[in-house]
C-alpha cells in the first residue's frame, strides 16, 4: 500500500465528515459509488446524465444523494459534492476481477482515470476502496482494532529485545569484541520492528480517530529507533564516504523478505560484507566508527561527529583519547570534550562491572 493510497484513506476514516456520510449510508443498509476528481468536466467522457450540483459536502446531502441509483461525484478533498445519479462509462477493455457490477465499474474508473473511487455495497455490507491500480476492503473498527493491539504487543517485544542488545553492544564495543553476528541480530530486531510498525500505521490510517491512543502508544515506543538504525550503519558500513546516505542502505534492508531477515547473512551482505556463509557472521570482528555514541549520547552534530571519526577511526581509539585530544578536533570545545569524555568513562564503566 503505498502513501499516496495511504493519504487517500485519510479522506474517509472514522471521525471524517465523509466517513459519517458513508456510515450513514451503510447504516441504512444502502449501497453508492462515489469517485473524486479534480475537475468534472476533464473526466466528462465516461460521465453520462446526472445532475450537476456543485455544492458543499454534508454527510446528509452524501446520504439522501446515495439513494438514487446512479453515482455521486465529488471533488478530490471531498469538500464539493459535483454531480448525483450520474451513469459511469469507463473502458470496458480494463481488466477487473470483480464480479459486481458496481466494483467492476470502481476497479475500472480508478485505472482508467488513476483517482480515488469508493464502492459501498449493499448486499456485502463492505466499503471498498479503489486508486488507480491499488484496492483494499475495509475492516471494521472493532477487528482492525484487536489486529493494532496484536501488532502492539508483538512490536514491543521487538523493542525491547532491541534495547537489550542494544545495551550488550555499548560493552562490546568498548571491548572490542563484537561480530559482524552481533550486528546483523541487532539490526534484524530493528527491521522486523519497523515492518511491524508500518502495519500498524497502515491500520492507524484506516481507524482514524478510533486509532487515537493507539497512535500515541506507537509513537512513544517506536521513538528513536530509525535515527539508532541508521546511526548503527553509518558505525558499521563496510566502507563509508562523505556523502554516504545511511537511509538509502535501511531502505534496501527494508526490502529484505522476512526469512532474509531472520537468517541474517543478507542484512550483511546488504552492509556490505563479502560474506558466503552463517558461520563467517561469527568469525568477523567489526569496529564501530562511533556515530551512535557521539550522537545518541553527546548529541552533537554530524558534521562534528564526522570530524571525530576522521580523527580517531573507531571507538576503540575514541575511548582512549584524552580531554585535550578530543578539543583539538574541528568543532569540539571544551564542554563537548567533557561531554564525550563523560560518556565513554561511563561506558568503560558499564563494560567492568559485567564481569
Amino acid at each position: 500500500m503505498t502513501n499516496e493510497f495511504l493519504s487517500k484513506l485519510k479522506l474517509i476514516a472514522p471521525g471524517t465528515e465523509l466517513r459519517k456520510g458513508i456510515d450513514n449510508i451503510m447504516n441504512a443498509s444502502g449501497g453508492a459509488l462515489l469517485v473524486f476528481v479534480d475537475d468534472y468536466e476533464s473526466y466528462s467522457y465516461v460521465f453520462q446524465g446526472g445532475f450537476r450540483l456543485h455544492s458543499d459536502f454534508t454527510p446528509q446531502r452524501l446520504y439522501e444523494l446515495a439513494k438514487m441509483d446512479g453515482a455521486i461525484i465529488l471533488s478530490d478533498d471531498g469538500s464539493k459534492i459535483l454531480a448525483a445519479n450520474v451513469h459511469l462509462v469507463p473502458d470496458p477493455t480494463i481488466p477487473t476481477l470483480e464480479t459486481g457490477t458496481r466494483h467492476r465499474t470502481a476497479e475500472r474508473l480508478a485505472k482508467q482515470l488513476k483517482k480515488l473511487v469508493v464502492a459501498i455495497s449493499r448486499r456485502r455490507k463492505t466499503i471498498t476502496v479503489y486508486y488507480g491500480e491499488e484496492k483494499h476492503t475495509l475492516g471494521d473498527v472493532a477487528s482492525l482494532m484487536t489486529r493494532v493491539n496484536q501488532a502492539l504487543n508483538t512490536y514491543e517485544k521487538y523493542r525491547q529485545n532491541f534495547d537489550k542488545l542494544l545495551f550488550q553492544l555499548d560493552i562490546l564495543e568498548v571491548e572490542n569484541r563484537v561480530t559482524l553476528k552481533d550486528v546483523c541480530e541487532i539490526f534484524s530486531r530493528a527491521i522486523l520492528a519497523m515492518k511491524i510498525e508500518e502495519e500498524v500505521r497502515r491500520y492507524l490510517v484506516e481507524l482514524g480517530v478510533e486509532g487515537r491512543l493507539s497512535q500515541l502508544m506507537l509513537d512513544e515506543m517506536s521513538e528513536g529507533l530509525e535515527e539508532t538504525t541508521e546511526l548503527l550503519i553509518m558505525d558499521y558500513y563496510n566502507t563509508i564516504t562523505d556523502d554516504f546516505k545511511p537511509s538509502e542502505v535501511l531502505d534496501r534492508i527494508l526490502e529484505l523478505s522476512e526469512k532474509e531477515i531472520l537468517g541474517m547473512l543478507a542484512i550483511a551482505r546488504t552492509l556490505n560484507y563479502d560474506v558466503s556463509s552463517s558461520q563467517q557472521l561469527s568469525e568477523i570482528i567489526v569496529e564501530s566508527r562511533g556515530f551512535r555514541v557521539l550522537r545518541s549520547s553527546t548529541r552533537i552534530p554530524m558534521s562534528v561527529a564526522f570530524n571525530v571519526v576522521k580523527t580517531f577511526g573507531n571507538i576503540t581509539n575514541l575511548s582512549k583519547a584524552s580531554h585535550e585530544m578530543l578539543k583539538n578536533v574541528d568543532g569540539i570545545g571544551d564542554t563537548r570534550a567533557s561531554m564525550i569524555r563523560r560518556t565513554l568513562d561511563n561506558l568503560v564503566k558499564r563494560s567492568s562491572t559485567n564481569y
